[in-house]
């Protein structure tokens, strides 16, 4: 369940001053310009490690520490290599930049805000975004590779964009009805020696796609990715043959219960097939007519019945059974759907 912000328990309001107004001093403004400059030129593998341990990096408490760092109006695009790796961005800010290329590897990036700002062909390893805000951010092509978590964060506006997220990515996530997800991509970038996303894996994507709508209450986003997890666990999760095919028989008839259409389609074709025996034995107005009685229990024609074979009217209880579940299953839908909206 999301929970906002102010309401996380770790979350320390004067944790977040401390360590956003010491770069507003004279001495933070000159190690910002310092620290910049090296991230512009491909940052790299411990690229404040020599400075830290030299002593010139002032009120920095470790060589991985970018807390409350400011990134504006930057366009960088980054060499190959660990550009930050195990760099703590806690309460970091970073505004209408663009970030290409760029690997995150072991980044903690928590209560951090990351606005208007797109992420081109990035990879992320054992990345954690917690208690963060996003807004109008784009991740486009963008590797979610080893356990990597969006925790407790507020997407609004943000895309990803033909993303490889092999594993469940979002937890205790709120979207906006503007945030947009496309499918995993089955494989990574080139060159990125991991495992290919397992079909398995894509219920659990789905669902933590879903929450986060839900906690946003976008209601038929959250119902699209509920589908779509339930497909995933008929095609690749179930097991068992039977599980199997009742998987499928919810699928198809009623959308797993947020489909009504497809109810009511399943009706028609029910009582269509009902309707076939009996215009074939009292012709088509009287037959159609008789039918329709069984299947809505108005029992309209029934007098017909005292002339038909035992076989009709065995047909004609069943229809009855038929038509009151199929009604009632089709009211249940409707009302889920429905009530889901308030």
């Amino acid at each position: 369940m999301f929970t906002p912000m102010y309401l996380l328990p770790r979350h320390s309001p004067k944790e977040r001053a401390k360590y956003q107004d010491r770069w507003h001093t004279g001495e933070g403004q000159i190690l910002e310009k310092t620290i910049l400059d090296m991230i512009r030129s491909g940052a790299g593998e411990d690229f404040l490690q020599w400075d830290f341990e030299q002593g010139n990096l002032g009120f920095l408490e470790s060589q991985w520490d970018l807390k409350g760092f400011s990134l504006f109006n930057e366009g960088i695009d980054f060499p190959a290599g660990d550009n930050f790796e195990a760099i703590d961005f806690s309460y970091a800010s970073f505004y209408h930049s663009k970030l290409k290329g760029a690997i995150f590897y072991s980044a903690n990036i928590a209560y951090a805000t990351i606005y208007n700002c797109e992420f081109v062909n990035c990879i992320f390893a054992f990345t954690g975004f917690y208690g963060s805000t996003l807004e109008k951010v784009r991740f486009i092509n963008c590797d979610f590779m080893e356990e990597d978590r969006i925790t407790n964060c507020d997407l609004k506006e943000v895309t990803f964009k033909n993303c490889f997220i092999p594993k469940p990515l979002f937890f205790d996530c709120k979207f906006d009805e503007q945030t947009t997800v496309d499918d995993p991509r089955s494989e990574p970038s080139k060159g990125i020696n991991v495992d290919k996303l397992n079909s398995k894996d894509l219920a659990e994507i789905f669902k933590g796609i879903k929450e986060s709508y839900r906690a946003g209450q976008v209601n038929r986003q959250s119902r699209y990715y509920f589908f779509k997890e339930r497909q995933c666990i008929t095609r690749y999760n179930l097991t068992s043959r039977h599980s199997k095919i009742g998987g499928y028989l919810l699928e198809f008839c009623t959308g797993y219960g947020i489909k009504p259409p497809r109810v009511l389609i399943t009706m028609i074709v029910l009582f269509a097939f009902f309707s076939a025996f009996f215009t074939t034995r009292f012709g088509f107005s009287d037959g159609l007519l008789l039918s329709a009685g069984a299947f809505f229990t108005f029992g309209a024609n029934s007098d017909l019945l005292q002339t038909a074979d035992f076989l009709l009217r065995i047909l004609y209880v069943a229809e009855a059974f038929v038509g009151i579940s199929s009604v009632a299953l089709f009211i249940t839908v409707l009302a889920n759907v429905w009530l889901g909206e308030k």
